[in-house]
C-alpha cells in the first residue's frame, strides 16, 4: 500500500508530507520544477471523466466523516497507478520560482477570457467542479508580471511563492478542483496545475439554464441584507444553485477575483495583478475568504462593469 502523510499546505500543507523524486539544482541554485508527464487523454469526448480515476482520488483524501488521518491515507499501487494513467493523479513534484512563473505564463497566453468564463458557466448546471476552478485561477494571474524575487529565501513578496525547497502535492490540488472547485486559485502551484489540466478538456458551450443559474445568483446577491458579508452571502443563494456551502463560497471567492464583488479599495484582479504584500486582510479574528472577496459587504453591491466585462454575454 502507498502511505500519503502529511506535511506542508504548499510545502507547509498540515494534511500532507510525501517522498519527493529526486531533483537537479539550476543554474541559480533554485530547485528545479519537474512536472509529470501526465497523458492529456484527449479521447472522443474529453467532457467526461473516467469515474473511477476520480473516485480513487477523492477516496484518498475524504472520507463520508471528513479529512482522513495519515494513517488511513494509503493507496494500493494499482489504484494510484490507473489514476495516474487517466490524468486524475500524478507523482509529487518541487517547484522552482524562475520556472514555475515562466510555465504559468505561457500557460495563460494560450487560454482567454471568455474561455474560461464559459467553462464556469457551464459548471453551474454540470456541476463539474474542475471547469469552474479555471476561472478563479487565469482571473488572479491574467496580468502576473515576470519577477525576480527580493530574496533567495522565505516567501516572494510579489507572487507569494515559498522559495526553499517547495514541495507541492499535485494529487491534493486535484482533490481540492473536484471537490469544492479550488481552493488555492492565489497561489502558483495551484493555478500551474489548475490551468495545465483545465487545457486538456473539451468543454461545451454554456447552456440557456447555465445562463438562469448565473442570473439567479447574482439576484440572490443584490437582494442580500445590506450588512451581508461574503462569509454569509451564499445562505441567500437559496435554490438559485444545487451546491453545498464550500462550493457556494467558491463561487463566491472567485467573483471577487474578477472584481465583481471587489471593493473600491480591493477591486480584484481585472487590470493589473495584486502583489502578496499589497493584499491586506480585515483586521480581526478570522478570514474567511480569500483577497478581495473578504472585504466585500452588500451595501457595496455589485461592480457591474466587472460583472458585465467578464458575463455581459450571460446576463
Amino acid at each position: 500500500m502507498l502511505r500519503l502523510g502529511i506535511g506542508g499546505y504548499l510545502g507547509r500543507n498540515p494534511w500532507l508530507k510525501q517522498s519527493l523524486n529526486t531533483f537537479s539544482q539550476d543554474e541559480t541554485g533554485g530547485i528545479a520544477v519537474r512536472w509529470p508527464r501526465w497523458r492529456l487523454n484527449r479521447n472522443k469526448d474529453n467532457t467526461h471523466m473516467d469515474k473511477r480515476a476520480l473516485k480513487i482520488l477523492l477516496d484518498t483524501f475524504w472520507s463520508p466523516s471528513g479529512w482522513k488521518s495519515e494513517r488511513l491515507r494509503t493507496l494500493r499501487p494499482e489504484d494510484f497507478a490507473y489514476a495516474k494513467s487517466k490524468g486524475m493523479m500524478f507523482d509529487p513534484v518541487r517547484l522552482d520560482h524562475h520556472q514555475a512563473l515562466n510555465d504559468l505564463t505561457r500557460v495563460i497566453r494560450k487560454l482567454d477570457r471568455r474561455t474560461v468564463v464559459d467553462a464556469f458557466l457551464a459548471s453551474l448546471s454540470t456541476r463539474r467542479l474542475d471547469w469552474r476552478s479555471a476561472l478563479g485561477s487565469y482571473a488572479v494571474f491574467q496580468h502576473l508580471p515576470l519577477h525576480v524575487p527580493a530574496s533567495a529565501n522565505g516567501r516572494c513578496s510579489t507572487c507569494g511563492m515559498y522559495l526553499n525547497s517547495i514541495e507541492e502535492d499535485l494529487n491534493l490540488i486535484n482533490f481540492e478542483r473536484h471537490k469544492w472547485g479550488g481552493v488555492r486559485h492565489d497561489h502558483i502551484g495551484y493555478a500551474l496545475l489548475d490551468l495545465k489540466l483545465f487545457l486538456t478538456c473539451d468543454v461545451p458551450a454554456p447552456t440557456q439554464e447555465d445562463f438562469r443559474i448565473f442570473k439567479s445568483i447574482m439576484s440572490s446577491i443584490a437582494a442580500a441584507p445590506p450588512e451581508t458579508t461574503s462569509a454569509n452571502l451564499q445562505q441567500h443563494f437559496g435554490k438559485a444553485i444545487k451546491a453545498n456551502k464550500a462550493e457556494r463560497d467558491v463561487i463566491i471567492a472567485i467573483l471577487g477575483f474578477c472584481g465583481v464583488l471587489g471593493t473600491p479599495a480591493h477591486p480584484g484582479f481585472t487590470h493589473s495583478f495584486v502583489s502578496v504584500s499589497e493584499r491586506a486582510l480585515p483586521d480581526r479574528r478570522f478570514v474567511d475568504m480569500p483577497y478581495p472577496a473578504c472585504w466585500w459587504l452588500s451595501c457595496v453591491g455589485v461592480n457591474t462593469a466587472r460583472l458585465n466585462e467578464y458575463f455581459g454575454h450571460a446576463l
